[in-house]
């Protein structure tokens, strides 16, 4: 218990604080915010943005070690948590249309009527999506965990124990998810950080209760994650009204605007979700202990392209949208890919030094720390990329290149996760994957060749949006 305390709360305490937010500064309105932004707007912005993103992934990273520590069968009980956290995140994630679209649509609002549309049919569109996504977790998950571990039964059955409890809290996560998205498309990054800091809090009562005092391990750890989300829908509803309008919630009008957001950003989301599940699968082939590495190390991964998702995307589209067609879109564009990129240098060391020598705080069983070290470098360089990656997505969606987003992400789709299942199976190129880090060496240069892609057409729009000012 005590080794418990002393590694779950300094994980908690960064989970639930993130980074201190600085005083929020109105954003301008009517023509001055096309003439100018400030480096100081886009910090006190991006910072609180930073935090809110990485505390998710941070919460994850408190599960795995909550029952990686408790448990009898680390390498079991992390193998099980690898595909049955990246199932329910993947089916969430299929809704980030909604996100995504909030944003853009309220950064580029200019009446209340306009905001309160944006805010009631997004949250429509969230209550009625998660309990689709409920009912078919519930129905198919189990069909869905064999495809991502084989035929692993004792797997299968941890991780479908975790599926079944997150699954009841698909309606929170993503009305929770499309309030924080209208937040920072309003500017107002701090309100949804102090939301997750009381989801944050009760995560952590829940993990401590359930996984170390009650000793419900996989399952314990997915129903404090399903309390959790209860509470940050509630506190993000209080701070909505606050922000937006007091009947925001009952607001009715026209189509908000969210159809045309819905084909690039699924075929965005369905590419991820490929990628990572094939890299998924190719580690669940070689075994229990490479699994739970890769679960480590893809948790890693996570939280550290969120910081370039927060600093780089999510900045962007809440900031370009009204600067397009003049000259300071470029400018601030510019900005945002400096301190994304200068972000990704020391978290990619980072997640270096955790894949090295962290493992023990994760998992007792030394053969994971033992593989987790042999994926530090491949990992740590597609991090650094994941910078260029995030600004470049996050350029074109924020000057509405939606169709190039959704060509780039369906040719990534019909690359990487083919090559990277035929490897594991051994049909094509026998010897490409023969171990964890060979996986992360070949998603690596998948990464450079996706920043490469994605910055030249970013590069591409700002050039023609300064050459047609409005």
């Amino acid at each position: 218990m005590k080794k418990f305390v002393t590694i779950f709360l300094p994980l908690a305490a960064a989970a639930a604080f993130g980074f201190a937010p600085l005083k929020q500064q109105r954003p301008p309105r009517g023509r001055g915010a096309t003439r100018e932004v400030t480096q100081g707007e886009l910090l006190r912005f991006g910072l609180p943005a930073l935090a809110l993103w990485v505390s998710g992934p941070l919460l994850t990273l408190i599960d795995t070690s909550a029952v990686g520590i408790t448990s009898k069968d680390s390498a079991l009980d992390i193998a099980a948590l690898g595909p049955a956290t990246s199932l329910c995140d993947a089916a969430g994630y299929v809704f980030a249309f909604l996100n995504v679209a909030a944003t853009n649509l309220l950064a580029s609002s200019t009446t209340r009527e306009e905001r309160l549309n944006v805010a009631a049919r997004g949250l429509a569109l969230a209550a009625w999506c998660g309990l689709a996504t409920t009912l078919l977790l519930r129905v198919f998950g189990r069909w869905a965990l064999a495809v991502f571990v084989g035929a692993d039964a004792s797997v299968i059955e941890k991780a479908a124990s975790y599926v079944d409890a997150r699954a009841l809290g698909m309606s929170f996560l993503l009305a929770s998810n499309v309030l924080t998205a209208c937040l920072l498309g309003a500017k107002n990054s701090i309100a949804p950080l102090r939301a997750q800091f009381a989801s944050a809090s009760a995560n952590v009562i829940g993990d401590y209760v359930a996984v170390a005092v009650l000793g419900r391990g996989v399952r314990g750890a997915a129903e404090a994650t399903f309390g959790a989300q209860i509470v940050s829908a509630l506190v993000l509803a209080r701070a909505a009204r606050k922000t937006l309008g007091k009947d925001f919630i009952l607001w009715r009008t026209a189509p908000a605007g969210y159809a045309a957001f819905a084909a690039p950003v699924l075929v965005l989301v369905i590419s991820k979700i490929a990628s990572f599940g094939a890299m998924t699968h190719a580690a669940s082939a070689l075994g229990r202990v490479p699994l739970a590495a890769h679960q480590l190390s893809f948790t890693f991964y996570l939280l550290a392209s969120l910081v370039m998702e927060a600093l780089a995307a999510q900045t962007a589209q809440a900031f370009l949208p009204p600067l397009k067609g003049t000259p300071a879109c470029k400018d601030v564009s510019s900005a945002i890919f400096n301190f994304a990129a200068i972000a990704s240098v020391f978290v990619s060391a980072a997640c270096f030094a955790f894949a090295s020598f962290a493992a023990p705080l994760f998992s007792s069983d030394p053969a994971i720390a033992a593989t987790l070290s042999t994926l530090a470098a491949p990992l740590s360089i597609s991090v650094l990329l994941h910078a260029a990656v995030a600004h470049g997505e996050g350029v074109m969606i924020a000057l509405g290149d939606l169709k190039a987003v959704g060509a780039a992400y369906a040719l990534s789709a019909l690359v990487f996760p083919p090559i990277a299942l035929a490897a594991s199976h051994r049909i094509l190129f026998p010897n490409l994957l023969p171990d964890g880090a060979a996986i992360w060496r070949f998603f690596a240069l998948f990464q450079l060749a996706r920043a490469i892609t994605f910055q030249f057409r970013a590069a591409t729009l700002l050039l023609n949006d300064d050459n047609n000012p409005r």
